[in-house]
C-alpha cells in the first residue's frame, strides 16, 4: 500500500521553499536564505521518500535522502539564530553544521548500504535508517537535537519577548512534532514518522504565514 503522507509533505515544503525564496529576494535577510535552503532539504527528502513509495530504493538515492535529512534541521536553527541575535552565534552554529555535515557526507557515501532491507522493507519510505551503518547513524542526532532546540527554543523566546507573536507557538510545536518523529524513528517506531512529520511541516507553514501577515501589518503602521 502506498503511502501518500510523503507527497503531502513534499508539496507543502515546495510550496513553503518558494514563498521563502521570494521574501529572500525582497528583503534579503540571512535567515530567510537559510530557511530556503533548509526547507528545499525537506522537499528533497519527502520527494526521494514518495519516489521509494512507486519504485523503490536504490542504494544511491537513499544514500542522498539519508544525508539530506538531519542537515536541514539544523539549518533551521541557525536561521533561527540569525534571526534572533546579531551576536556571532548564528555562525558559528553554520560552522559547526557545515564541518558534520562533511564529515556525515563521506561517511554516509562511504558506508555499505544494507540492499536487503532496502527491496523488502515495507513500506519502503518509513525504511528510516534501518538501511545504514549504525555508526553513521550516531551523527543524525548532533543535526536534529541541536537544530531543533534552537528552533523550538528560538520560538518560546520570540513569543515571550512580545506574546503577540502567538505564531511562534506554532512554530515551536511545529519543531517539537518533528523532533519527537526523528527521535521515536530511531527508537524503532517508523511507522507514523511521516504522519508526523506531515504535522511538523505543516505548523511550521503556517506558523510562516501568520509571521508574514505580522510583520505586513507591523511595516504598514
Amino acid at each position: 500500500m502506498v503511502s501518500y503522507f510523503p507527497l503531502i509533505s513534499g508539496i507543502i515544503s515546495a510550496v513553503f521553499t518558494i514563498l521563502l525564496a521570494v521574501q529572500y529576494v525582497r528583503r534579503r535577510k540571512k535567515h530567510q536564505l537559510i530557511w530556503t535552503i533548509s526547507l528545499a532539504l525537506f522537499t528533497l527528502s519527502f520527494t526521494l521518500a514518495f519516489v521509494s513509495e512507486t519504485n523503490g530504493w536504490t542504494p544511491l538515492l537513499y544514500q542522498i535522502y539519508y544525508f539530506v535529512v538531519s542537515p536541514m534541521v539544523a539549518l533551521l536553527g541557525v536561521g533561527t539564530l540569525y534571526l534572533l541575535t546579531h551576536k556571532p552565534w548564528g555562525k558559528y552554529f553554520l560552522a559547526y553544521t557545515l564541518v558534520l555535515s562533511a564529515a556525515f557526507l563521506v561517511l554516509v557515501f562511504t558506508a555499505t548500504v544494507n540492499t536487503t532491507e532496502l527491496s523488502t522493507f515495507s513500506p519502503p519510505s518509513e525504511i528510516g535508517g534501518r538501511a545504514i551503518p549504525s555508526n553513521v547513524r550516531l551523527l543524525s542526532p548532533l543535526f536534529s537535537a541541536t537544530g531543533g532546540l534552537v528552533l523550538i527554543g528560538g520560538a518560546l523566546y520570540s513569543f515571550w519577548l512580545d506574546r503577540s507573536r502567538k505564531y511562534n507557538l506554532l512554530i515551536a510545536l511545529g519543531g517539537i512534532i518533528y523532533v519527537l518523529s526523528g527521535a521515536g524513528e530511531r527508537l524503532g517506531f517508523s511507522a507514523y514518522f511521516f504522519v508526523f512529520s506531515t504535522a511538523g511541516i505543516l505548523l511550521l507553514f503556517f506558523g510562516f504565514l501568520l509571521s508574514s501577515e505580522y510583520i505586513k501589518k507591523r511595516e504598514k503602521k
